[in-house]
């Protein structure tokens, strides 16, 4: 019994001597937690933005390929005309243009 208790006084003397030990691998512990987790918010908002950048660059493809359509429809006389018939309100020879006014009350 003697043994048993002087055993338990070196393990508490011990752990009373080395107590910062201990202290510094909880710290260690929490700082890590820390950084994990801040980790993990930085992944997922950088998750967010690639996925919207894809849906912008998915978006400008979509408009340069329109862009091109366009650039190759000017060179055709017809679309020209269609254009300026549409926007302008040209009319060809033989044509005759209505206008409707919209009444002011």
């Amino acid at each position: 019994m003697l043994k048993a208790r002087e055993s338990k006084g070196k393990i508490l003397s011990f752990f009373l001597t080395n107590w910062w030990v201990g202290a510094f691998i909880l710290m260690a512990i929490a700082l890590y937690a820390q950084a994990l987790y801040q980790k993990n918010q930085l992944a997922s908002l950088l998750q967010k933005k690639a996925e919207l950048l894809k849906k912008e660059k998915e978006l400008a493809i979509r408009d340069q390929e329109q862009l091109k359509l366009r650039i190759k429809s000017e060179e055709d006389p017809e679309w020209a005309l269609l254009v300026l018939k549409q926007r302008l309100g040209v009319v060809e020879e033989g044509e005759t243009k209505v206008i409707f006014k919209k009444r002011s009350q």
